[in-house]
């Protein structure tokens, strides 16, 4: 299952490069309060990051995503959807909400073929939910 979401996140970088907007690395859309917005995810991409990464403590309410790290996404190759789509050059936010549903449905399709019950909530929310107790033992796939 992971493989796939791994293939539908490289057909979605493909997009997104022919595209080609704009970040200038202000991490101000990782830091939500700031940025006044909401991440939403599914179940199955809060599973792939936990799976790969070991998650800080953080606090939900804080509304950052504990992976920025000087302004970077600390943990790239396993960003959500919202983060792979999202960019703040306003003239990409009509591209963004298309690619955003064609590979939203793609991930829920994924959900279905595996029989995966289909979460899709704000991202702190299932992160801080997911998070296993003993931060040491996230399992590193291939």
């Amino acid at each position: 299952m992971y493989t796939e979401l791994t293939q539908i996140y490289k057909q979605l970088e493909e997009e997104v490069i022919r595209v080609n907007p704009t970040c200038d690395t202000c991490g101000t859309c990782c830091n939500f309060g700031i940025f006044d917005h909401v991440l939403y995810t599914s179940g199955i991409e809060v599973d792939f990051i936990t799976r790969n990464v070991a998650v800080p403590d953080f606090e939900a309410s804080d509304n950052v995503c504990p992976f920025l790290k000087d302004k970077q996404c600390s943990i790239r190759d396993y960003r959500t959807l919202g983060c792979r789509v999202f960019y703040c050059n306003p003239p990409y936010q009509e591209t963004s909400h298309a690619l955003y549903e064609k590979y939203y449905h793609k991930i829920k399709e994924l959900s279905i073929k595996y029989n995966v019950v289909w979460e899709y909530q704000p991202f702190l929310k299932q992160l801080a939910k997911s998070k296993p107790e003993d931060n040491g033992s996230a399992c590193f796939l291939p």
